[in-house]
């Protein structure tokens, strides 16, 4: 599975639509340093903390909570990984930290969640 890089002059926009071609029942929710859920229209370097940082990757067989919790060490800034189903935005819960993306992306597909394109259509 191809790798989806966080660099910092990509637009938080670019950002979530690569990865949600790549797990089509899951997006992201990005945070600035407030702690506030930030817009995707600015680029990646404008909402991080630590703006030395070093590029992340990931592939479908990173843990959820391990990808988070990188995102965070790395960035200053906090990620959630989002499902959408019956029209209610849900979080990852602690007992999917330790299953691959790629692994819930599955799983919240069987449990019913819409794809993420067809749920937030203007936001991608």
């Amino acid at each position: 599975m191809a790798e989806i890089k966080f660099t910092g002059n990509k637009l938080l926009k670019s950002i979530a639509n690569e990865f949600t071609d790549k797990f089509p029942y899951l997006w992201l929710r990005f945070f600035d340093e407030s702690g506030k859920a930030s817009k995707w229209d600015v680029t990646h370097a404008s909402i991080r903390v630590k703006k030395d940082a070093v590029e992340l990757t990931t592939t479908g067989n990173m843990h959820v909570g391990t990808f988070e919790s990188r995102y965070e060490k790395a960035y200053g800034v906090k990620i959630e990984v989002m499902y959408t189903k019956n029209e209610r935005n849900n979080q990852s819960l602690k007992e999917d930290d330790k299953v691959t993306l790629t692994a819930y992306n599955d799983k919240v597909k069987e449990l019913g969640a819409t794809k993420a394109k067809e749920a937030h259509p203007t936001s991608f």
